[in-house]
């Protein structure tokens, strides 16, 4: 067997030598020249391709960053007056608020309607509420606020009792409300029947 083996090694030898002459190793060295500057060229045609198409993504870049830059700064004009407007009208509720604080201070305290038992008589034929029948709520006291819609008194009431004048009047719970002229809080109340 290692005969054989010599003898293979020795004809693949024979072969290589005669296959390989001295003329064709120039030849080669040219080829492969060749094809190396074949494939340089390419390589940097498309370095020089790449080089542009990424020349153009930065140019395109910039552009979009200068208008993103214009629109953020318009972004910042407009933020800027809306917050300056909401600083004047929070100003201004603040001004009402104290405003408004200072002349509910200034009021003098009016006193609790007072009536005579003909005057709620009197009332009570002129503001007749009906039967009461839902869930109770809590009972309105005097110089609780009044909520919710008010109804001014008939003029004819208010000729005969001169106190009420101005007044307006709801019902709550079966029971007459009364409510003097700029005012927000209950000033007399008529327990229902």
């Amino acid at each position: 067997m290692a005969a054989r083996f010599e003898r293979l090694g020795g004809i693949w030898r024979g072969h290589l030598v005669r296959d390989t002459p001295n003329a064709t190793a120039p030849r080669r060295a040219a080829g492969i020249g060749g094809g190396t500057f074949a494939l340089l060229t390419l390589l940097v045609i498309i370095i020089c391709a790449g080089a542009v198409v990424a020349l153009t993504q930065i140019k395109s870049l910039k552009t979009e960053i200068a208008s993103l830059q214009r629109e953020l700064h318009s972004s910042r004009e407009r933020l800027a007056r809306f917050d300056q407007a909401e600083k004047v009208r929070e100003a201004e509720i603040k001004a009402a608020a104290e405003k408004s604080k200072a002349l509910a201070q200034s009021l003098p305290q009016q006193p609790p309607l007072a009536f005579s038992r003909e005057e709620v008589q009197l009332i009570r034929e002129y503001i007749k509420p009906a039967p009461f029948t839902g869930p109770a709520a809590p009972a309105v006291n005097v110089g609780d606020p009044v909520t919710g819609g008010t109804i001014p008194l008939p003029s004819s009431l208010t000729e005969k009792v001169p106190k009420l004048v101005g007044a307006r009047f709801a019902i709550r719970n079966g029971a007459i409300i009364i409510v003097r002229r700029d005012s927000q809080k209950a000033d007399a109340v008529l327990p229902p029947y």
